[in-house]
C-alpha cells in the first residue's frame, strides 16, 4: 500500500526545500499551487491555497493540530537534527521512552508543523 500525506503551506517552495533536505524526498511534479515529493511508497503533497498563505504565516509551532505525521528514520538523531535546524526547523529533546522498538523525538518544520521522528536502534 502506498502512503501519503498532504500539508497545507504558506510557501510550498520553502516547505519543499525543508522536506527534501531533511528526508531526501524528490520533487516529481508541481505547479504554482502544489508540489508532489516522493520517496519509495511515500508521497508528500504540499498544497498552497489563498487561505493557507495567510492563515499559516506564523512559524510558531502549532501545538493544537490534531494530527502529527511520523517519519521512521534509520539515521542518527544528531544528523537529522542538524538538517532540521539548517532549514529553519526545531528538534525537541528525545523522549525518555520507546514506541515500537524505536526512540521517539518530536520536531517542528520551518512553517510550524509538528512531526514525530522514530529512530531505529541501529541509527
Amino acid at each position: 500500500m502506498r502512503t501519503g500525506l498532504v500539508i497545507y503551506a504558506s510557501s510550498i517552495g520553502r516547505l519543499a526545500e525543508f522536506y527534501s533536505h531533511v528526508f531526501g524526498l524528490d520533487a516529481v511534479e508541481s505547479d504554482s499551487s502544489y508540489m508532489l515529493l516522493v520517496d519509495g511508497d511515500f508521497e508528500l503533497v504540499l498544497l498552497e491555497t489563498e487561505i493557507s498563505k495567510t492563515a499559516l504565516n506564523s512559524h510558531e509551532p502549532r501545538e493544537n493540530t490534531p494530527l502529527k505525521p511520523t517519519f521512521f528514520i534509520d539515521t542518527r538523531l544528531e544528523l537529522i537534527g542538524e538538517k532540521v535546524k539548517e532549514k529553519g526547523g526545531t528538534i525537541y529533546p528525545p523522549k525518555s521512552w520507546e514506541f515500537g522498538g524505536r526512540q521517539v523525538c518530536d520536531a517542528c518544520d520551518c512553517e510550524g508543523n509538528i512531526f514525530q521522528l522514530r529512530v531505529g536502534k541501529n541509527a
